[in-house]
């Protein structure tokens, strides 16, 4: 069971990561208002460090790592970030309307629909 105090939402995007005194880009795979996990490969990291992440020119956030495990870190903000600003960064996949979703040929062309009385040829 999961014990989260916060909904965590996917973000996937490259965001400017200081831990320590060692700075670059890095992954942030999903974020919450307290926290998020951060791909951090490229950058030395251990439990306790001291980390400033900077959210696409919204916000930064400070705060510490809690965890670190095969090249990613889990990071709890010393602050909580805005609900509006988590959600403003998660992925939201396009909404296609169904007319868009319709199956089509090569030529992007919208294939008729199956007659439910017609059976396809196998040959």
């Amino acid at each position: 069971m999961d014990s989260r105090a916060w909904d965590r939402h996917i973000v996937e995007k490259k965001v400017e990561c200081r831990i320590g005194e060692q700075s670059g880009s890095v992954f942030l795979y999903n974020l919450s208002v307290g926290g998020g996990m951060l791909d951090v490969a490229q950058l030395p990291v251990a439990v306790g460090d001291v980390v400033e992440v900077s959210l696409g020119g919204i916000q930064r956030a400070n705060g510490l790592v809690v965890w670190a495990h095969d090249g990613c870190a889990g990071v709890r903000f010393d602050t909580p970030l805005h609900e509006a600003i988590v959600r403003h960064l998660g992925f939201n996949p396009p909404e296609i309307d169904f007319e868009a979703q319709a199956p089509r040929d090569r030529f992007g062309r919208v294939l008729p629909p199956i007659d439910a009385g017609e059976r396809p040829v196998l040959y």
